[in-house]
């Protein structure tokens, strides 16, 4: 560039030179011919110069779009590659009564854009063969849409999105750098993914809350339920345990009459009154045990003594 503005300033030099001249040599067809090669080499120097400047400037395209997104590094990965896969170039359009671009395609690398060579992962999305796109500097021939993602970790749960999108033109390969609306419209794509699988996921945390509140409740359920079975059967073991208590008591304490009868004394000896007679099989509590006698109780509540011989113990 250098060399370049003291060529330019040499050129500039040689044509005041000439101007300055007298006006007689200004009216020479050499000098007039002089005059004109010198304005048309400096008019071409300073075309190709700024022509010059401006490929290096799109060749060299810097970052158009960065922004931080928060969240786990699988869901940000997810959301991203949801939108470089969705085959939509949000933010631009070629038809106006058709303003969603669809057609676009993910694709592993591309030139349009140079190299990148710092760090974090590269996402690339093209249209081919766009017409004159909406939303591009100066787009007014047929060529590629790219957007370029790079994603960069740069906290726990903190991401950096750098995202590009230019316009190439099949034939002459200018290049036409997007105005900022499809960087942004890519990146609001990508939020509102994120912020979808993130709700998402805080819906199947609590569902997995809920559910595990169930579980943990039926649980709780089937353990007092158990407790409550345990219980009872100890209940019924201990009643059962009485029933044959009560059962050897009983055979204790209460007697059958033999199968010949029985009569009920008043007192343990022969010579007391009979109080009555009890039939065979009848069955009376005994009270009091003496060698010979048993003093008894019938079932209507009347007491007296019966000799030992005339009961049996139940069977």
């Amino acid at each position: 560039m250098l060399c370049g503005s003291n060529l330019m300033k040499s050129l500039v030099q040689s044509i005041l030179a000439i101007k300055d001249r007298d006006s007689v040599a200004m009216t020479t067809p050499f000098a007039i011919r002089a005059l004109v090669t010198a304005a048309l080499t400096l008019a071409i120097f300073m075309y190709c110069c700024l022509y010059a400047t401006t490929t290096a400037a799109d060749k060299t395209t810097t970052i158009g779009f960065s922004a931080e997104l928060e969240g786990r590094e699988a869901d940000v990965r997810e959301a991203l590659e949801s939108v470089v896969n969705d085959t939509i170039v949000h933010g631009t359009y070629v038809y106006d009564k058709e303003q969603t671009l669809s057609g676009a395609e993910a694709v592993e690398s591309s030139k349009a854009l140079g190299v990148w060579t710092g760090p974090g992962k590269i996402y690339y999305k093209v249209f081919r063969n766009a017409l004159a796109p909406r939303n591009f500097k100066g787009s007014e021939d047929q060529g590629i849409i790219t957007v370029r993602y790079v994603l960069q970790n740069v906290a726990p749960d903190r991401f950096r999105i750098y995202i590009d999108a230019v316009f190439v033109e099949n034939e002459h390969r200018n290049v036409h750098p997007s105005e900022g609306i499809v960087e942004s419209s890519e990146f609001r794509e990508i939020a509102e993914w994120l912020k979808g699988i993130q709700l998402q996921e805080k819906k199947n945390e609590q569902s997995r809350a809920r559910i595990d509140a169930e579980i943990a409740a039926k649980q709780d359920l089937l353990r007092r339920r158990q407790q409550e079975a345990a219980r009872l059967a100890d209940a019924e073991a201990s009643a059962q345990d009485l029933v044959k208590r009560v059962q050897d008591l009983r055979h204790k304490v209460e007697m059958r009459v033999s199968t010949s009868g029985a009569r009920v004394k008043s007192a343990p000896f022969e010579g007391a009154a009979t109080l009555q007679s009890l039939k065979p099989s009848t069955d009376v509590v005994v009270l009091i045990i003496s060698p010979y006698w048993l003093g008894i109780e019938t079932s209507d509540g009347h007491r007296g003594w019966i000799r030992k011989e005339e009961l049996v113990a139940l069977p």
